[in-house]
């Protein structure tokens, strides 16, 4: 079994682009991080950035796929971006969220604050999504709105945690006890694209006879072209397939 990965990074309709992706694989270890600095606060771009690339490395070098492992990650990459802001002009209210797939080829750790999110697409169908850390969110656990209608709630946008801010907040971890299943396929998006493309049309790229990552990826981006504002959101996703070594 191999992973393969391969990722859209846009602006959007804005004038620049503050979001930031990062995959890695070595053997049976590997890691995919997408991040979303938070527009309203100057230099997020650049905490989304040192989030993606500090994830990765310190995965990559010593991390392994356990639930303290990945938060003890979070938490230096956290002070990581604090250092950063304190070391720059015009950083002091950046932060970030971030959603992450992490694996050692033993178990398979998925972890996330704020609302990029991760899909498992396993046989075809979505099993498993991650939960946003949203206002917006809290309506839906609370039965108030259904999730089909977070996309556009007007709360949608108002975190109840990001990475880099006043105060650390540990983000939610998932831990699938095997290494990605060939066949399996990871979606890791921030809110700019899961926006626009439903959670069926994920599943129908997936699907697609003959397609590589980059086809599927096209496919959804398509989708998001086709309904999005002029002045819409960064988008980023970066889709992770298991392959067998033959395919």
């Amino acid at each position: 079994m191999r992973l393969d990965f391969s990722e859209i990074c846009s602006r959007g309709g804005r004038p620049s682009n503050q979001d930031s992706a990062c995959g890695r694989s070595d053997g049976g270890k590997a890691c995919f991080v997408v991040c979303d600095g938070l527009g309203a606060y100057s230099g997020s771009g650049i905490a989304s950035e040192i989030c993606a690339r500090e994830m990765c490395s310190e995965f990559m070098e010593r991390g392994s796929a356990t639930a303290d492992s990945v938060a003890a990650i979070t938490e230096e990459t956290h002070r990581r971006i604090i250092e950063e802001k304190y070391n720059s002009d015009g950083m002091y209210n950046a932060c970030t969220t971030f959603a992450g797939v992490f694996t050692d080829g033993i178990r398979t750790v998925v972890a996330h604050i704020g609302d990029s999110r991760v899909y498992l697409i396993r046989g075809g169908a979505i099993r498993f999504c991650t939960a946003d850390h949203s206002v917006a969110q809290l309506d839906v656990t609370g039965g108030r709105i259904s999730r089909r209608d977070l996309r556009f709630h007007r709360d949608q946008n108002k975190l109840t945690r990001v990475l880099g801010g006043k105060r650390y907040f540990p983000p939610d971890v998932r831990v699938f006890e095997e290494a990605p299943r060939a066949g399996d396929a990871f979606l890791l998006c921030t809110d700019g694209f899961w926006e626009y493309v439903e959670e069926s049309e994920m599943e129908e790229a997936l699907a697609l006879e003959g397609a590589d990552g980059g086809d599927m990826l096209r496919f959804m981006e398509n989708r998001l072209i086709s309904r999005a504002p002029a002045d819409n959101d960064n988008y980023t996703a970066l889709l992770v397939r298991a392959l067998t070594e033959e395919e």
